[in-house]
């Protein structure tokens, strides 16, 4: 968190003192206020500004690139001043967080926005894709971990269609509102990079949210639209990148009311999503 004299002096920066602020929930590695009509983004999470110090400008070039799928880049501050964390303030997409019924209309409407974003304009960019994970491990909590173990070395065949990529596109980070329309936000990852990167990390997300069957759903639909095939390689690696060993309910979603979810829930259909990809035959292995 940030002192109250701290978020003051970014105010009288922006020019909203004595407006009203929101805390928004659901954040995990930054701090997000509602300032006026608009976004504000505070980073105070000093690792992730020591691995990535450019992340302000970063988050700018994404916005920008994303142009009207993102909201517009209204003001920011890059580095410490007069003990003031980087900042950004955009503008506000309507709109609000739903996950309370994830079915097949819901996750179609995923993929269509998916599709959108793939097929932006392919920007210049110093922000390409790289796996999290650099390690992988069998989880010590496992019921298989023969199957684990054969997965340890599964990697993806190599990508034919490398885009600008949102790169953390899943649920909590996307906004409905009351007539449908749905608007993609949190771009402070987007980089060029595999499509199928986007793809997996939402089903990976979905799967462990709703079920397999809804991440499926959503992998049909979205290569229905673009007639594309899709390697389950790349399940494994979002699998991997997502730490199995100590994966549990994300915080996100017991924000916006999925309560109902523990850690036990969450391991079982994440072994059911890798048992269902071993067991795949499209998948090769």
């Amino acid at each position: 968190m940030i002192s109250s004299v701290v978020l003051t002096k970014i105010l009288q920066q922006l020019g909203q003192e004595g407006g009203e602020v929101e805390v928004l929930k659901g954040a995990t590695s930054s701090l997000v206020f509602r300032v006026g009509e608009g976004i504000l983004r505070v980073h105070t999470n000093q690792d992730w500004l020591h691995e990535e110090p450019d992340l302000v400008l970063h988050e700018v070039f994404a916005l920008r690139a994303a142009g009207d799928l993102a909201p517009d880049v209204l003001d920011y501050q890059t580095d410490v001043r007069d003990e003031i964390p980087p900042w950004l303030y955009m503008t506000r997409s309507p709109g609000e967080i739903r996950l309370d019924q994830v079915d097949e209309q819901y996750v179609e409407r995923l993929a269509q926005m998916l599709v959108a974003i793939h097929t932006l304009p392919v920007p210049e960019s110093l922000y390409v894709y790289q796996p999290y994970a650099t390690e992988r491990y069998v989880p010590t909590w496992t019921q298989h971990p023969e199957r684990w173990r054969q997965l340890l070395a599964v990697e993806p065949i190599e990508s034919q269609t490398i885009r600008f990529i949102h790169r953390d596109f899943h649920p909590v980070n996307v906004l409905y509102e009351m007539d449908g329309t749905c608007h993609t936000i949190d771009w402070i990852n987007a980089c060029l990079g595999p499509i199928e990167v986007d793809l997996a990390h939402c089903r990976l997300n979905l799967a462990l949210l709703e079920s397999v069957e809804m991440a499926d759903h959503f992998l049909k639909s979205y290569l229905k639209q673009t007639n594309r095939l899709y390697d389950h390689a790349w399940d494994i690696r979002a699998v991997f990148d997502f730490g199995p060993e100590t994966i549990d309910v994300y915080s996100g979603w017991k924000a916006y009311g999925r309560q109902n979810l523990s850690q036990d829930n969450v391991r079982e259909r994440l072994e059911k999503f890798v048992l269902k990809v071993y067991e795949n035959n499209e998948s090769g292995y």
